[in-house]
């Protein structure tokens, strides 16, 4: 029989070199981040993504243009996304940012987000809105909207001068009402 395998004195030393080590937990990390966790979260929404263990590359550089997005009811009273939808509405950007990249990529269009049609935009937003509904973790709070809109407002920098521009994007009646 092989020596190596069964002489447990060598897993003691090998244990004991491991102790030893300086940067033990250093190293320990590095395998987590760069193994464990890509392959844990490779079958997520976003692959890789882990808090704390992520990359920011949102801050690496900033755009001449970005947008947000705002939801309001049908007399263009804003809804509290938060309270109403249990969700910030970071989220309701990041999935409506998804819906055009997927549009996008559907289409083969080589646009930007920001030049994409309106009727582009209205499905991806029309999509993000039914989410929100169905997902209200309080559908009673839903009851005194007879639907929802969807804002983005663009943000441009031009010239020295911030400018922006809204326009709404998308708009759902809601049932019962």
């Amino acid at each position: 029989m092989d020596q190596r395998v069964t002489d447990p004195s060598r897993f003691q030393t090998a244990c004991e070199w491991l102790r030893r080590q300086p940067f033990r937990f250093h190293w320990a990390l590095v395998l987590l981040m760069a193994v464990i966790i890509p392959i844990l979260t490779r079958h997520t929404e976003k692959p890789g993504e882990f808090y704390p263990f992520s990359n920011f590359p949102m801050y690496s550089r900033f755009a001449p243009d970005t947008y947000y997005v705002y939801v309001t009811d049908l007399q263009d009273k804003p809804v509290p996304v938060g309270a109403t939808f249990g969700t910030a509405i970071s989220n309701v950007k990041k999935a409506y940012d998804r819906k055009l990249t997927n549009l996008k990529k559907e289409s083969g269009t080589k646009d930007k987000k920001i030049d994409m049609p309106l009727e582009t935009k209205r499905v991806a937003a029309d999509e993000v809105l039914h989410w929100l509904a169905e997902n209200a973790p309080d559908k009673r709070s839903l009851n005194s909207h007879a639907g929802l809109r969807l804002y983005e407002v663009n943000v441009m920098y031009r010239e020295g001068r911030v400018s922006k521009a809204g326009r709404q994007v998308g708009e759902i009646k809601l049932p019962g009402s």
